[in-house]
């Protein structure tokens, strides 16, 4: 299985509330995987991230970066993420790693939402909203796929 069938796959059977979506970029050998959450404002006035206040509506966006080490320094790309993942080159990406992230992701995003919809409720007082990124929690997660028998590669794809 290659790493575009198992994540595809793996959202397929996420029982997530929001939007999750892959964008992949042949040119660079990279993946984006987009987060979106939508609520409502529940009459609150809130502020987004261009300035502006949202009216009935507040959606949230954020994204994972998997690239290839190889064809693309991550470091350029890391503050415009959640997170940056490298993988190496056509070999593709642990299979440990990408299971790791999809279990990390299935908690990751619940939480969030519950959180998301926290902020947006006017009885309670939480003032920001965004993803909180564990790398301990991610790393914890990739090891117990490794115990859970995730071995070799899932590939780059061949299209």
């Amino acid at each position: 299985m290659d790493m575009l069938t198992f994540m595809e796959n793996r959202i397929d059977q996420m029982d997530f509330a929001g939007d999750l979506n892959i964008n992949w970029d042949g040119d660079i050998r990279s993946f984006e995987l987009e987060i979106t959450m939508v609520g409502q404002t529940n009459d609150l006035e809130i502020e987004n991230q261009e300035g502006g206040t949202a009216d009935q509506e507040v959606t949230y966006d954020d994204a994972l970066l998997i690239y290839d080490q190889k064809k693309v320094d991550g470091s350029e790309y890391a503050e415009n993420y959640l997170q940056i993942i490298p993988f190496n080159g056509r070999q593709g990406i642990e299979q440990a790693t990408l299971t790791g992230l999809f279990n990390y992701l299935e908690t990751l995003l619940d939480d969030s939402m519950n959180d998301f919809l926290d902020f947006l409720d006017p009885e309670m007082t939480v003032a920001t909203f965004q993803i909180n990124w564990s790398q301990t929690d991610f790393e914890q997660a990739v090891q117990e796929a490794k115990l859970a028998g995730a071995a070799g590669y899932f590939t780059y794809p061949k299209y």
